[in-house]
């Protein structure tokens, strides 16, 4: 029997009524009574680490829950963190990056629905996530909306629908639906050397939407406050505008503030296939003027690359490298 870890962050998945709507209000191992099937899986330990609405969510969170894993590495086999769906793709995202040589399966998991509701998400989601956590794949993944998603590569896409997260430009390990598992990758990520954990996070890091009317002014002030890193959401394959204008020269600011040492990194608006920067003037000028292209991560995983990489003190060299 493998042993397995639980860790409840809280989200709707274990919220409860209240006079200001749903809060997260179920335990761990009430969770677990109401669905005992899941020991099927292995012998499972249960820890409420937190009771947290994820739109709430920040950045020590995720040190909070890398630090629980890293505590229990040895201990268990895998590892299942319940959480909200609004931002469990940044946490999947975070941990992917935060966790160097995972050899085990840390399984985020949401659902749109309480456990206690009729017709909930959550069971099935559940289920999965323990068959993730208990098959031995070495890697973080993100469980919710009828697919297992290697974590780098989830988003939400639906604030209602119970696909809410989905992969988003590669294929996801599998999809599921009731208590059937259809897999579709089983490879596991390749170790190469000591389990680690990157706490360090640089949370100077900002994403600006590019618009039509966008003023430089906007990036030069972030730096005035101190962002040391930028992730510019493009248009299209990638288009950021330039102009005679200096005030819309986004390039133009682009090459000022990668020479005053900042590290700007583009994705796209569009959901799907991401960033192709040397296909049109507007990506060429950009890149000449030091823009690092993301290639097909979402902003989310961008974003969060950057404020570990950041964090270790990588030059804008080594970052490239990254993306």
């Amino acid at each position: 029997m493998k042993n397995l870890c639980w860790l409840a962050t809280g989200g709707t998945i274990a919220s409860r009524p209240s006079e200001n709507g749903l809060v997260p209000g179920f335990t761990a191992q009430e969770m677990l009574d109401l669905l005992p099937q899941l020991k099927t899986y292995g012998n499972i330990d249960c820890y409420d680490i937190m009771q947290l609405d994820s739109t709430n969510l920040q950045p020590k969170d995720w040190q909070y829950m890398a630090h629980f894993i890293e505590k229990f590495y040895n201990k268990y086999d895998g590892f299942v963190i319940t959480h909200g769906t609004d931002t469990l793709n940044w946490t999947s995202c975070a941990l992917s990056c935060m966790l160097e040589n995972l050899a085990k399966p840390v399984v985020v998991i949401g659902a749109q629905l309480t456990i206690e509701e009729e017709n909930t998400d959550a069971k099935e989601n559940l289920n999965a996530s323990f068959a993730v956590a208990s098959s031995g794949l070495a890697g973080v993944y993100a469980v919710c909306g009828g697919q297992v998603i290697s974590g780098l590569w989830a988003k939400k896409l639906y604030s209602e629908d119970m696909r809410s997260i989905q992969s988003v430009n590669t294929l996801p390990i599998a999809t599921f639906k009731g208590n059937d598992i259809n897999w579709i990758q089983t490879e596991c990520v390749a170790v190469n050397g000591e389990f680690k954990v990157h706490y360090e996070l640089e949370e100077k890091v900002v994403q600006i939407k590019i618009m039509p009317g966008l003023d430089c002014e906007v990036l030069f002030a972030l730096t005035k406050m101190g962002y040391k890193g930028i992730v510019l959401e493009a248009y299209g394959a990638g288009g950021i505008p330039f102009s005679e204008d200096k005030a819309k020269d986004i390039s133009g600011a682009i090459k000022q503030l990668t020479e005053q040492g900042v590290v700007i990194v583009c994705t796209t608006q569009c959901v799907y296939d991401g960033v192709h920067m040397n296909r049109y003037e507007v990506g060429i000028k950009a890149i000449k003027a030091g823009v690092i292209p993301a290639g097909k991560l979402t902003s989310e995983a961008a974003t969060v690359k950057l404020m570990v990489a950041l964090g270790q003190k990588m030059t804008r060299e080594q970052i490239k490298e990254l993306f």
